[in-house]
Order: C-alpha cells, then sequence, then structure tokens
C-alpha cells in the first residue's frame, strides 16, 4: 500500500518568492525533484523546504527591511 503524496513548498535563500507545491511521498523524494527542477547535483546552501501541510505558500512576501 502506497503512502499519500504530501505537498512541499521551497524558497531559495536570499530570495521572497516561494515555489511549489512538489508532490512527494516524503522530504527526501521531494528534496530529488527540487534538484531536478533546478537541474543541479547538490541542492543550494540555505534553502528551506517544508511541508504545505505545516504552512501554505506565500506567494509574494517582501521582507520587513524592504
Amino acid at each position: 500500500m502506497r503512502t499519500p503524496l504530501r505537498s512541499f513548498g521551497y524558497k531559495l535563500s536570499g530570495y521572497f518568492m516561494e515555489y511549489g507545491p512538489i508532490e512527494a511521498d516524503s522530504l527526501d523524494a521531494a528534496k530529488a525533484q527540487i534538484r531536478q527542477r533546478l537541474s543541479v547535483g547538490r541542492l543550494p546552501q540555505g534553502l528551506q523546504i517544508w511541508d504545505l501541510a505545516e504552512r501554505p505558500l506565500t506567494r509574494w512576501r517582501v521582507d520587513a527591511a524592504s
């Protein structure tokens, strides 16, 4: 029996745009899909990945310092 797919979002360090959803059965599978989307062998340092069940995507988030 397969586990249900979960949705993940991600944000690159230094950027305000959040991307997703990534449908995957685990965090590791989501990381693999993100590596494939970005066409990189290793994920960039500072990349943030979270489960959308815990916090939904905010498409346009402007930092308070801006």
